[in-house]
């Protein structure tokens, strides 16, 4: 009698977890909706005419919605994303961006897997005969990583600072860079600072700039500089960019971020879009400084104040969130 009793109690335990499996509310695939997308880690670039929201997945689906200016999501809209796949020949690929049914405006389509450090996504709509036309530069982990690193960059303070060379400041990373630009020859230093805000070698890292003009998008992959104390590029056109995403890699690991974003801000392009004062009037004159430095950590503990070595000899830097950034 055990036994039998057992055995219904499997069948029950069974049938419940089938009629779990087929409940409505216990779907795979959550729905896609207008008001979902927002929620799955998308950028929102600002248009003229209107918005585009849009999320790039790592395995390279991607959701797209446009909006009205009152942000009222718009339907019937076409278009298409149109993909270089880095260290592939041949042309770029495009997708048509297709209507998802019954989820107020979103557009889906599947472009290659992302899987360099920069991925050039371009995307063109057709809205009532008014173009939407822009570039994005996803990592691998697409809208989601640059929207983490952006969270993840949140306590450390450094907007409305300017670099020691009058450059953009931004953290990437374990690190903080200076991007700056000679606004005669258009030649881009980018230099990496301790918590200080002072510049230090430059060690094994490896940087480049996806850097977006009225004249178009370009990825420049910048130079170690002379004994390797800075890095060293040039600029397509002699104008402050609208956007810059910046690649650190050191050690294996690669760090993406899109500069000045903030989780949940619009991302203004075209001709109202600021600017980001990267050129200046330098003679490059600031020195660096190649012997360690040393931070003052207070643990908040009871053991009193210990000392942290942040960089070394070659300028490598560790541990996020131990500076204490001003």
């Amino acid at each position: 009698m055990r036994i039998h009793g057992c055995i219904r109690s499997m069948l029950v335990a069974l049938a419940v977890a089938s009629s779990a499996l087929v409940s409505p509310g216990c779907s795979k695939s959550p729905e896609i909706t207008a008001e979902s997308i927002e929620d799955n880690w998308a950028l929102t670039e600002q248009h003229e005419p209107g918005s585009v929201v849009m999320t790039v997945a790592q395995d390279g689906k991607v959701m797209v919605l446009v909006k009205d200016r009152d942000g009222k999501p718009i339907e019937g809209v076409s278009g298409n994303l149109t993909v270089k796949v880095p260290g592939k020949d041949g042309a770029p690929v495009t997708a048509e961006l297709v209507p998802e049914p019954k989820s107020g405006g979103v557009l889906l389509a599947k472009i290659p897997p992302l899987e360099d450090d920069l991925t050039e996504v371009n995307y063109e709509f057709k809205v009532k005969g008014e173009p939407f036309k822009g570039v994005l530069h996803v990592p691998r982990g697409g809208t989601r990583e640059l929207q983490e690193s952006a969270k993840e960059n949140q306590a450390i303070k450094v907007d409305g600072k300017k670099g020691p060379n009058g450059g953009v400041l931004q953290p990437v990373g374990d690190d903080i860079v200076e991007i700056v630009a000679d606004k005669t020859t258009g030649d881009v230093r980018v230099y990496v600072l301790d918590p200080n805000l002072k510049p230090v070698a430059i060690g094994e890292r490896e940087i480049k700039l996806a850097i977006h003009t009225a004249s178009g998008p370009d990825v420049i992959v910048l130079a170690p500089g002379p004994d390797r104390l800075y890095f060293t590029g040039k600029l397509k056109a002699k104008v402050n960019p609208t956007k810059i995403t910046v690649v650190v890699k050191e050690g294996g690991h690669t760090d993406v971020v899109l500069c000045g974003y903030h989780p949940g801000s619009v991302i203004v392009v075209g001709p109202s879009a600021p600017v980001i004062g990267i050129l200046v009037a330098t003679a490059w004159a600031v020195k660096v400084n190649v012997k360690p430095t040393v931070v003052v950590h207070d643990d908040d503990d009871d053991d009193g104040r210990r000392v942290i070595v942040v960089h070394k000899g070659k300028g490598k830097g560790k541990g996020r969130g131990r500076w204490r950034w001003k």
